[in-house]
């Protein structure tokens, strides 16, 4: 497993947590199936690059932070309803093909 590929793979998963996230922190928007259907996409994205060795690489608490910090802090002048400080999902759920 390469460097690039790992991550590309941890990219794809902060992105499909971060659209997960804006969808629950915002799920009036008009925007919010639009996100919903992105965390789909990103999520499939990241399980066809994932590799079984990359499991121990992958720190999901990490990757979490970050999509925390990279929410914004309103969105339409609304501010977000509270989403969880600690990741909800598993690296299994995120990877597996259930919506």
């Amino acid at each position: 497993m390469g460097r690039a590929q790992l991550h590309a793979a941890q990219s794809l998963l902060l992105q499909a947590l971060l659209q997960m996230l804006k969808a629950a922190a915002w799920p009036l928007c008009r925007d919010a199936p639009t996100w919903r259907a992105e965390a789909i996409r990103f999520r499939g994205e990241a399980a066809d690059r994932y590799t079984p060795s990359m499991r121990q690489r992958l720190d999901l608490d990490r990757i979490y932070r970050q999509t925390l910090r990279a929410m914004p802090e309103c969105i339409d002048g609304q501010e977000p309803l509270p989403v969880p400080q600690s990741c909800p999902v598993t690296l299994d759920d995120l990877l597996s093909d259930d919506p």
